[in-house]
């Protein structure tokens, strides 16, 4: 079987990172996760670090020099222009290591599927580099009630967040597959199933 590229994306609090765990577990898939690369090149002496705190001010970084990341979220969060900027400085070297990561999987060819789990997904550009796109949606009410129970976000918070984020009807509609995140595991199981034979 030749690499399949899925990229699952939905807004926050949908349940990307579920169903690449699935596909982890069950398929064996290869995940990329643009969410701890991004961290990663965010830490002290990373190709992003210096370019953050430039731009952010000191004001960002915690006592042993890091970026505090919940100092930097409270600040992009509610200023979109800044989010884009920050998106901009940091999102060009995960793509470049997305990139680097496929062509060394399809070169060592021991795994069928890699999953990029990504919010920024169409964004940012991974959608043309994968084979599906399977875009994970949630009722908002179940959405404040997995954010709140599982990171502890306000409303607040979660409102500012999705502002900034692609609404799920665009989402939907760049999207090749559906995974409606509303029931249980075992439904959502199924559902990966449907989309792998299709």
């Amino acid at each position: 079987m030749a690499l399949k590229i899925i990229g699952i994306t939905g807004q926050v609090g949908s349940g990307k990172s579920t169903v690449a765990d699935i596909m982890k577990d069950k398929y064996g898939a290869h995940l990329i996760l643009t969410d701890v690369i991004a961290h990663e090149l965010m830490k002290k002496g990373a190709v992003c670090y210096q370019l953050i705190v430039n731009y952010f001010g000191k004001g960002i970084v915690d006592e042993v020099g890091e970026i505090d990341r919940s100092k930097l979220s409270q600040i992009v969060f509610h200023d979109s222009e800044k989010l884009a900027d920050l998106n901009d400085m940091v999102h060009p070297y995960v793509m470049n290591y997305a990139f680097d990561e496929i062509r060394r999987l399809t070169k060592e060819n021991k795994v069928d599927y890699v999953v990029i789990e990504t919010a920024l997904l169409i964004e940012a550009g991974y959608k043309e580099i994968c084979d599906e796109v399977w875009a994970v949606t949630v009722s908002s009410k179940v959405r404040k009630e997995r954010l709140s129970r599982s990171r502890g976000y306000s409303d607040e918070k979660i409102e500012s967040i999705l502002k900034n984020q692609l609404k799920d009807e665009i989402i939907r509609e760049n999207a090749t597959g559906i995974i409606n995140n509303n029931g249980t595991i075992d439904e959502i199981i199924k559902q990966i199933e449907l989309l792998l034979v299709k």
